[in-house]
């Protein structure tokens, strides 16, 4: 069963601006990461693009290519770079703009959250005795896709703004810099070991870097190709390519036969191979693991420009 967000402390209930002094209520911990977490929001213009294994362009007469209609109509004879069933068929999708943050979620953020809610710290036990969970590392264990989406609303809770996990499609048209054809989120779209992705053979298999390591993508995002696993906010159906909406695709509905799983996407260091950090791939999740190298980052599911701190909470947006 979802777990609801858990109820703020008294001092997060009402939070009214002192706009004579341009402060705010938030207590100063908060207070920080909201405005970093703003800070980090890059905003994605919104398009079209060709959602799933969309592959490269070959000559007409090389074989083992299908012709592809592209978001523009135009035909393309393409091969897949190679990808699961799920990852096709190749399909439109148009998005509205939205934001994105550049980073994954670290504990010492993830920390911010639970504090303010009396919750207990994510494997308190291990704290300073394992390198991968420290403040500066990204949420790798201990957080469910329900304890993920918590984080993300509680920020949309006391703010006003509509902040969320991304869809599906929104975190690939963002990894793949507004949809472009590239196998991975780098910042050539190539991975190259010691450069734009952890080196091989470091012995640290299941230990994260801290967000931002290696170069960003061209969007400016980092880590979406390899880190950590990514929550993302839809369930999961293997055939969903097949039937889903082009405008805003939000997921199929859950379904306790065929969509009980939820996708995360990114793969992380336990995937690590050059196929299985191909962009276009979605791993099926149980929603209640909390063991398995998944990590997440927020989304603010808007186009309107961002406020200030000063600005917050915002009125009137409809969640």
């Amino acid at each position: 069963m979802k777990p609801a967000i858990p109820a703020l402390l008294p001092a997060l209930i009402t939070l009214p601006l002192l706009a004579s002094c341009q402060q705010t209520d938030y207590p100063p911990e908060v207070e920080e990461l909201i405005e970093k977490t703003l800070d980090n929001m890059v905003y994605v213009e919104g398009g079209s693009f060709m959602m799933g294994d969309i592959g490269y362009e070959i000559p007409e007469d090389e074989p083992g290519g299908t012709w592809v209609t592209m978001e523009d109509g135009r035909e393309s004879y393409r091969k897949p770079f190679g990808c699961s069933a799920s990852c096709y068929p190749v399909h439109k999708v148009t998005l509205t703009g939205y934001y994105i943050n550049k980073f994954e979620t670290t504990y010492g953020e993830y920390d911010v959250y639970t504090e303010a809610n009396g919750l207990p710290l994510v494997h308190e036990e291990r704290r300073g005795r394992s390198p991968a969970i420290q403040p500066e590392k990204p949420v790798y264990i201990g957080v469910d896709w329900y304890s993920a989406q918590n984080y993300c609303q509680w920020l949309g809770e006391l703010t006003g703004l509509e902040i969320d996990l991304p869809t599906e499609a929104q975190w690939e048209y963002a990894a793949r810099s507004r949809g472009k054809p590239v196998r991975f989120a780098t910042d050539n779209g190539e991975m190259e070991p010691g450069r734009n992705y952890r080196a091989h053979g470091l012995g640290r298999t299941f230990d994260p870097d801290p967000p931002g390591t290696h170069p960003p993508n061209p969007l400016g995002l980092y880590d979406m190709t390899g880190n950590v696993n990514e929550w993302v906010r839809d369930w999961y159906h293997i055939r969903y390519y097949e039937q889903s909406p082009e405008v805003d695709p939000q997921g199929p509905e859950y379904d306790n036969l065929y969509s009980t799983l939820k996708v995360s996407r990114g793969f992380g260091l336990a995937n690590s191979d050059w196929n299985a950090n191909l962009v276009f791939r979605r791993l099926p999740t149980d929603p209640e693991n909390d063991g398995g190298g998944e990590g997440f980052r927020c989304a603010i599911h808007s186009n309107l420009d961002l406020p200030t701190l000063s600005d917050l909470p915002v009125e009137g947006i409809n969640r």
